[in-house]
């Protein structure tokens, strides 16, 4: 079962991405990875308003993953009128939305959630 409410995450990460819930909607894999993600790292299971802070940091992931999608994006459109259109990034989102997430990470409380920088967990051999 679930600890984290994925609802609460797609809000939050409405919240961060100024989408409207049902533009959301398209992005409801990488929500629900962020939270899976979330879950496998948590060492204990969260408590009370521990709930809160960690459904917040799973957006952040979310996020994090969204603006990164974004920047691989297309960037230029043509319309049917025959105009085109330029739409670009800013690679330095993806650090701000990285640095968004740790920080949300760095508030959980000490103890609750295992390292989420780059590992092996296993391997066969």
């Amino acid at each position: 079962m679930s600890v984290l409410n994925e609802e609460n995450i797609k809000s939050r990460f409405c919240e961060l991405t100024h989408l409207d819930p049902t533009e959301a909607e398209g992005y409801s894999s990488l929500i629900t990875a962020a939270r899976a993600f979330s879950e496998k790292r948590f060492l204990r299971e969260p408590v009370g308003e521990e709930i809160a802070s960690c459904e917040y940091a799973a957006a952040c992931k979310a996020f994090y993953d969204y603006t990164a999608l974004r920047i691989a994006s297309e960037n230029s459109y043509a319309t049917v009128s025959g105009g085109a259109s330029l739409r670009t990034y800013q690679s330095g989102s993806v650090t701000a939305a990285e640095n968004l997430w740790k920080q949300a990470l760095a508030a959980l409380p000490e103890g609750l959630c295992g390292d989420v920088g780059f590992v092996f967990e296993g391997a066969a051999g």
